[in-house]
């Protein structure tokens, strides 16, 4: 019975989100798959925002049209996590209700792996960001 309501809560929970996770001035991650970027930036905690095409181009060159089919700048600006580090180490990133604060928590994998790794979200363009490390 409890296994039953637990996974009613996750679909009514997990459903709503995918349904929005394409729309403009939403947060939600871009995919960057096989996408390279020249060297990881040396704070992780501070991420590269690409407010316009320009400097879209100038972050990402080789899939820089891919992207931009994705956004509308005028709602979104992109906030670009590069680093290396353990291949455990995990991104989230929450949006508050009233949409003025992204969160982004880094939570440090315990693997001695050294990885490149790079994540992109598109949030809205009023919104302003934190980051922080996770347990």
């Amino acid at each position: 019975m409890r296994l039953a309501k637990g996974l009613t809560m996750a679909v009514l929970l997990v459903v709503p989100i995918m349904l929005v996770a394409g729309e403009p001035g939403k947060l939600r991650e871009i995919d960057v798959k096989g996408v390279k970027v020249a060297a990881p930036k040396k704070n992780p905690f501070m991420p590269t925002i690409i407010t316009n095409a320009e400097e879209l181009k100038k972050a990402i060159p080789d899939a820089e049209e891919t992207i931009q089919k994705q956004l509308d700048f005028a709602k979104d600006k992109l906030v670009l996590f590069t680093w290396s580090g353990s291949g455990g180490d995990k991104l989230t990133a929450t949006l508050s209700e009233d949409g003025k604060i992204a969160t982004f928590t880094r939570k440090l994998g315990l693997t001695r792996d050294l990885r490149m790794h790079m994540r992109l979200f598109a949030i809205p363009v009023t919104a302003e960001f934190k980051v922080t490390i996770g347990k």
